[in-house]
């Protein structure tokens, strides 16, 4: 457990190190006479180095030598909040939600956060002497890591099946609002991210379960009417009539700044098309 406490420490203090040089590397790249693709990796071998020095090589096993569930605690939490953080970044960069057997891949993940229970009660690591110091540090950047995912964080709504995934990324009131009991047959795009909110949709309902859904929601759907309100070139789900075989069911609530919600629905298709915006 020893090699497992010092690799926890190294990422901690490199995952500090980094981010506090991230938060001053703009002053740095004004002021730096060369280019910032040299400059910036010698700084941060700099500030690991003068970690080791000062902090990892004086971070010694503390006399009488014991084991500290506290300290354990405190350093797992610190690199759990690291991943977890890390891998939302990642996500935001992948740009994908993914599905397997139905279900939510990062539902699979759950059991590993098993790991970290078990080990500080059956694992602990020994008390070191900066310990805490390094516990504290990462809990720190983990949190800090966390806030910026959650500011630079993308979801994708993308998904085509027969029925919704367990787990599915779009927020349950927005499903609730969009998909009619019954639904099956989706087709869906969109997303969201910091401050925006958007997703576009067809799923097959039958006609009872569309009556049952625009009724328990308040929806006013106008039947084969193109003249619902004064937004006259609102697309996908544009006023024309043009391609959308009659009977169907028209309701529109936008806002003057585009943001809103449409849907059609289409008697002989049996089946119902949205779109939605925050603004």
């Amino acid at each position: 457990m020893e090699i497992t406490y010092r690799i926890f420490t190294w990422l901690i203090s490199g995952t500090a190190w980094l981010l506090l040089m991230l938060i001053f590397a703009p002053f740095i790249i004004v002021l730096s006479p060369v280019g910032s693709w040299i400059i910036l990796p010698l700084i941060y071998g700099g500030l690991l180095f003068y970690n080791w020095k000062r902090m990892i090589k004086k971070d010694t096993v503390s006399e009488p030598a014991g084991f500290s569930r506290k300290q354990s605690t405190l350093i797992w939490s610190g690199i759990v909040l690291i991943i977890f953080s890390a891998l939302r970044l990642i996500s935001f960069w992948v740009g994908k939600s993914c599905y397997f057997l139905g279900i939510n891949i990062k539902y699979y993940f759950i059991p590993l956060f098993l790991i970290p229970a078990a080990a500080i009660y059956f694992r602990p690591f020994k008390k070191h002497e900066k310990g805490n110091s390094f516990g504290i540090t990462g809990i720190i950047a983990g949190a800090l890591l966390f806030f910026i995912s959650m500011i630079h964080e993308v979801t994708d709504y993308a998904f085509t099946g027969n029925k919704l995934p367990i787990g599915y990324d779009m927020p349950s009131f927005m499903q609730e609002r969009f998909f009619p009991a019954g639904a099956y047959n989706f087709e869906i795009k969109g997303g969201s991210g910091f401050l925006t909110n958007y997703a576009e949709w067809s799923c097959n309902v039958s006609k009872e379960d569309f009556e049952k859904f625009r009724k328990k929601h308040g929806y006013n759907f106008v039947l084969n009417r193109t003249d619902v309100n004064e937004d006259k070139n609102f697309g996908p789900l544009h006023y024309s009539d043009y391609g959308w075989p009659k009977p169907y069911y028209f309701y529109n609530n936008r806002h003057a700044n585009g943001g809103g919600l449409t849907m059609r629905y289409s008697v002989p298709e049996q089946k119902l098309y949205g779109h939605y915006a925050n603004r």
